[in-house]
């Protein structure tokens, strides 16, 4: 399972059931993108408390298997942002990048993003911020 930036956010910000839920599944079915990186790496560097929010972050993001935007990746892609154009229901492409590596992957997407993420019909979606 991929946990978006949404998710990890909530995660280390201790929202209860966000942990609880993350904590039941196994660490070594947990995966991040590079793109989720990129995103909470930026969120540090943007802060007012750039040290101590990167001090968090980096040893954080280092427990996960981070997942590229791979050939592969990069054909859902391509091929997932023609079809949204087609249909005026685009996405921003961190987000479809996101979402082209967990269909790539063939890996479901915990994000609390429901809404935004259903519009890409061959995406899984998991909300892990709902109570079991």
């Amino acid at each position: 399972m991929i946990l978006d930036s949404d998710i990890l956010i909530y995660f280390l910000k201790g929202e209860k059931t966000v942990v609880a839920n993350v904590l039941k599944i196994p660490p070594h079915h947990l995966y991040i993108t590079r793109i989720n990186a990129i995103e909470l790496l930026y969120g540090a560097n943007h802060s007012t408390r750039i040290e101590e929010n990167l001090a968090k972050i980096i040893p954080f993001l280092e427990q996960f298997e981070v997942l590229e935007l791979d050939q592969k990746a990069g054909e859902v892609f391509a091929k997932t942002k023609a079809a949204l154009n087609k249909k005026g229901t685009m996405i921003a492409d961190m987000d479809l990048m996101i979402a082209a590596i967990a269909i790539a992957n063939q890996e479901p997407l915990a994000t609390n993003n429901t809404k935004h993420f259903e519009r890409i019909k061959e995406l899984e979606i998991v909300n892990l911020c709902e109570a079991p």
